[in-house]
């Protein structure tokens, strides 16, 4: 009884974190905004300290980070250096899952490690999916315990969240776009509109002045 308490407990925890996630969606257009509750919430639920959000960048070979938390931990690397798709991310982002690593300093993909990198004893990388296409990565780590398979599950789908948004920002953002084209569109057609008037009005007081009949009656404004 008291085990399905705990899991009823767990489960109750996930909905609510889940839930607050996305409303980030629906509160905070900016992606950089919702994507950092999104983040703060599945460490919450996978219990990692550290990681980052982090987007393709236009020639896909390098991802663009959006915010690095480090966890408290010492980290001197430089945050504007090029972050290329390799090593254990690169795993997520191929295969569009989620993987872990529970013994990352002892593993293969230590050695892309750049120096002065936070030290990461355990590291999960979570994918945003778009369309079929991985666009971003949610890099999760240092878990005071071993990464599990539930916590992977949990990553995907907070994962799957932060690419809805951003989805949704990117289509607004978007539409803000062809809003502004539309009002610049108007614009000019608004400003060619009042000048044919006025070039309209300018033939009918040539006609007047020759004593001809005025072209266009329908504009013309009685003095």
């Amino acid at each position: 009884m008291d085990h399905q308490k705990e899991k009823s407990k767990i489960r109750s925890m996930e909905f609510d974190a889940l839930w607050t996630a996305a409303q980030a969606i629906l509160k905070h257009r900016k992606f950089d905004v919702s994507a950092r509750i999104i983040f703060d919430e599945t460490c919450r639920m996978t219990g990692a300290t550290s990681g980052y959000v982090a987007l393709l960048n236009e020639t896909g070979e390098e991802n663009e980070v959006l915010f690095l938390e480090a966890g408290g931990k010492p980290c001197t690397v430089d945050p504007d250096l090029p972050m290329p798709i390799r090593g254990l991310r690169a795993q997520s982002y191929y295969s569009g899952r989620t993987v872990f690593e529970n013994d990352f300093m002892n593993s293969e993909w230590m050695e892309f490690m750049p120096k002065g990198h936070v030290v990461l004893t355990n590291v999960m990388f979570a994918p945003l999916n778009i369309e079929g296409k991985t666009v971003g990565i949610m890099g999760l780590a240092n878990k005071p315990e071993a990464f599990t398979s539930n916590d992977a599950e949990i990553a995907a789908a907070f994962g799957e969240v932060a690419a809805i948004a951003l989805q949704n920002s990117r289509t607004l953002d978007k539409l803000d776009e062809t809003v502004e084209e539309l009002e610049q569109f108007n614009t000019v057609l608004v400003e060619r509109e009042l000048r044919i008037i006025e070039m309209k009005k300018e033939v009918n007081i040539l006609c007047q002045e020759s004593g001809k009949d005025i072209a266009y009656p329908e504009i013309w404004e009685e003095g």
